[in-house]
């Protein structure tokens, strides 16, 4: 993974004044470049797995905020159902400030109910006409699990449902293909049956789950890896979650070293990991400090020192999912009655 290079853009924040901004790029193993910093899209669920919506448009400013901020990567899926929002705001920055299609990233996925070699180029082409694009830069197969329509389990394999992938890129509807939520066995053995090796894997990235031996085979691959939930437990959000808080004297140190916010430091981490980090917000200050993290590196021995938080702490394991035989995560210590009330409470996803 050392593809990494600096890439120099003007952008003009007014009529009056320009500044130049740093954008950190990496290098896939197809030759395209993808841009370290996503912004996220999913607004998240509740706890019966009902999804979060925008409401008045409130995505697509956060997109436009975030591309006028100095992002030129969006991070999006079918699930999140804010595609349209997604594609509105891109167009709405587009057209505002002239910017060429090209030079904007965006990231989108296939769900688990389009798993079939033939659905896979139509779900593909229904998340263009939401998104009001020809393409997107990266498509990725969204976890290895296939379902049915109507929710049950589908045996699809996921090498078939690779297949539709290839074919999709071929038909050049994107410029690139990975996998989302694979583990290290599922990644083997799709790079060994797989005619386009996946280009990036998009996995669940912070220092209380570090994924080390993933990330490491990734790296001897050249397989790049998006970091999700880039700040994991840390921010306080999920009271089970293992330390540290954002008040830890180890991080409230490397913060003052460098003048910067404890979130900052963590999207910091990912990029000095030789990872895409993808922060989620709709907050207009937020969405700007996730991006201001371009003007200083850690050292090696911060980023090792920041590891040794690891718990293998998930923010979120699908209980609903251990049925299927193609369930990429450890499982946690519950009954199958639980498991069951699990499903039957669980809306969505």
């Amino acid at each position: 993974m050392d593809g990494a290079r600096l890439v120099y853009t003007a952008l003009f924040a007014c009529l009056n004044c320009a500044r130049v901004l740093a954008t950190l790029t990496f290098t896939l193993n197809d030759g395209n470049q993808i841009p370290a910093v996503a912004l996220g899209t999913s607004l998240g669920h509740l706890s019966d797995g009902t999804r979060v919506l925008p409401v008045n448009h409130s995505l697509a400013r956060a997109v436009q905020w975030a591309l006028e901020a100095g992002y030129r990567h969006i991070d999006t899926a079918t699930l999140y159902r804010v595609e349209d929002e997604v594609g509105l705001g891109l167009h709405n920055y587009l057209k505002e400030t002239h910017t060429n299609r090209e030079d904007i990233y965006i990231t989108t996925k296939l769900w688990n109910d389009a798993h079939e070699n033939n659905e896979v180029t139509p779900a593909l082409i229904a998340s263009l006409v939401q998104l009001q694009l020809n393409y997107v830069d990266l498509y990725l197969m969204h976890y290895p699990m296939a379902y049915k329509k109507d929710g049950s389990i589908s045996l699809t394999d996921y090498l078939e449902t690779w297949k539709g992938m290839e074919n999709a890129y071929n038909l050049n509807l994107t410029k690139s293909i990975g996998v989302s939520n694979f583990n290290i066995s599922q990644m083997q053995r799709l790079w060994d049956h797989s005619v386009i090796k996946p280009a990036v894997l998009q996995i669940e990235v912070n220092p209380t789950i570090t994924q080390d031996e993933l990330v490491d085979w990734c790296d001897e691959h050249g397989v790049i890896v998006m970091a999700y939930s880039p700040f994991g437990g840390i921010l306080g959000r999920k009271s089970d979650a293992p330390p540290p808080r954002t008040d830890h004297p180890i991080l409230k140190r490397i913060a003052a070293k460098y003048n910067k916010s404890v979130p900052q430091i963590l999207l910091r981490y990912l990029l000095d990991r030789k990872m895409v980090a993808i922060p989620r917000s709709t907050n207009k200050e937020r969405i700007k400090q996730n991006i201001d993290i371009l003007d200083f590196s850690l050292t090696k021995d911060e980023v090792k020192e920041l590891s040794t938080f690891n718990k293998n702490y998930r923010l979120r394991t699908p209980a609903k999912w251990y049925s299927h035989p193609h369930f990429p995560f450890e499982k946690k210590n519950l009954t199958e009655k639980e498991i069951q009330y699990i499903i039957e409470h669980s809306i969505e996803d």
